[in-house]
């Protein structure tokens, strides 16, 4: 673990002095795995696992590196952040072979449950806060960390900085990779048939190449990035907050686990009336792409077009109807 002393605990949180880094072991572990791993990934949790705990010399000249050190430093305060979130419940109760039991004494008693929640989502909060801090850190130093093997994001929008460019979701990287799988699906169900898939491969060979794109490639994928967006927002709107489980369908499973008194959630008119106007903008973004392709394929220029099923020609282009959401249909028909 890399959260090894309740000393590193308490730069989070002034806890009380009777606390243990024994007694806080489970969580530390819990929290590692549950949120810091899926964020930073294996390597980068190795490379600073082995920061932790120097495996032999080879390691020593990465302990004096600073910036290595102040990621380090960020990271378990993440990890004590969610730690305390996971384990607050159960400090206040005994379980023992009589049963679970309400631990009081004669200068203490337990917190009302209102107070507990309170805390329990400011550490939440907090956590989720230091972890935008880490992406972005990491972002911002990426360079100190070239010998690490960092997984790149496979899609055409990288970062939460160039989704924020088209709609508002406060730069954060932590919303922004759990919109990556829908993402994904907007890219391979939505943009992929409209470029044609010979087209829309070339243009993604061409965008991770990591060379400058070409002057048509780059005024094609402008075209087609806020398409990504507000298609990717319309879905998230509507998915993102619902949770499945094995034993039923919940709106926040936030409160199925953990009892967390969330804040105010949006009510459904403005979540649908918000999914509807992405829904629109997306669909009218794809139909200028198609319009332009349509108007501007040659043999010089987005030749690969020409292979798709959607090519219908300049003057046939603009009779396109809107797209109705099907299973059998495709996005836009002539």
């Amino acid at each position: 673990m890399l959260v090894t002393t309740i000393t590193q605990i308490r730069t989070a949180s002034s806890i009380n002095v009777s606390n243990t880094i024994e007694t806080w072991n489970p969580y530390l572990s819990d929290a590692e795995e549950l949120f810091i791993l899926p964020i930073i990934g294996k390597y980068m949790y190795a490379y600073l696992e082995a920061m932790v705990y120097p495996r032999g010399p080879e390691m020593e000249g990465e302990q004096g590196s600073t910036i290595p050190e102040i990621l380090l430093s960020k990271v378990q305060r993440a990890i004590a952040l969610y730690a305390l979130y996971l384990g607050i419940d159960e400090m206040s109760v005994s379980i023992s072979a009589a049963g679970i039991q309400v631990i009081q004494s004669d200068t203490h008693r337990p917190a009302p449950q209102f107070q507990i929640m309170n805390v329990k989502e400011t550490f939440l909060s907090r956590a989720h806060r230091q972890v935008d801090g880490i992406l972005e850190f990491m972002q911002a130093n990426k360079d100190s960390f070239a010998t690490i093997s960092m997984p790149e994001s496979p899609y055409f929008i990288r970062n939460a900085s160039e989704f924020q460019v088209y709609t508002d979701i406060h730069s954060s990287r932590r919303v922004f990779l759990s919109l990556l799988p829908i993402i994904g699906s907007i890219e391979s169900k939505y943009i992929r048939p409209t470029l044609s898939p010979l087209q829309f491969d070339s243009l993604k060979q061409s965008f991770k190449s990591g060379n400058e794109l070409s002057e048509d490639d780059a005024e094609l994928l402008n075209m087609v990035l806020p398409a990504i967006v507000h298609l990717t927002m319309a879905r998230a709107l509507l998915e993102i907050s619902i949770d499945m489980l094995d034993w039923g369908i919940f709106n926040n499973a936030s409160n199925t686990f953990n009892n967390v008194q969330t804040k105010v959630q949006a009510n459904r008119e403005r979540i649908s009336a918000m999914h509807d106007a992405n829904q629109r903008d997306g669909e009218a973004e794809l139909k200028m792409v198609q319009e332009f392709l349509d108007g501007n394929a040659s043999a010089d220029k987005y030749p690969l077009y020409f292979a798709s099923s959607r090519f219908v020609g300049a003057e046939n282009s603009v009779k396109r109807g809107e797209f109705i959401n099907s299973g059998s249909n495709a996005i836009f028909l002539a």
